[in-house]
């Protein structure tokens, strides 16, 4: 009796370890064309950062010298206001101020 005690104190000990030896194991190495796309893809992302900078460069260009006062002005604006503004939960929890 004390032994199937003893025996099923153990399978459940095991049991429960195994899995953590499963899920332990390394995933697969990345081959080459997987290599490849990831860095295509990296590729894409700076190629679109670069973009997105030179289409808001050329569209400040077109614009005439009042309409790019007002622009920096308000960006000045927006800049003071995001940096006061209060975290999420403060507004959440507290209300606006």
């Amino acid at each position: 009796m004390r032994f199937l005690k003893h025996l099923k104190k153990l399978l459940l000990i095991i049991l429960m370890v195994v899995p953590l030896f499963v899920f332990a194991q390394d995933g697969d190495k990345p081959t080459k064309k997987q290599k490849k796309a990831e860095q295509k893809k990296e590729q894409r992302k700076v190629d679109a950062k670069k973009s997105e900078l030179k289409s808001k460069k050329q569209h400040l260009k077109i614009q005439d010298k009042k309409t790019r006062k007002r622009m920096k002005k308000n960006k000045r604006k927006r800049s003071v206001y995001v940096s006061r503004r209060p975290g999420f939960f403060n507004r959440l929890f507290h209300g606006f101020r």
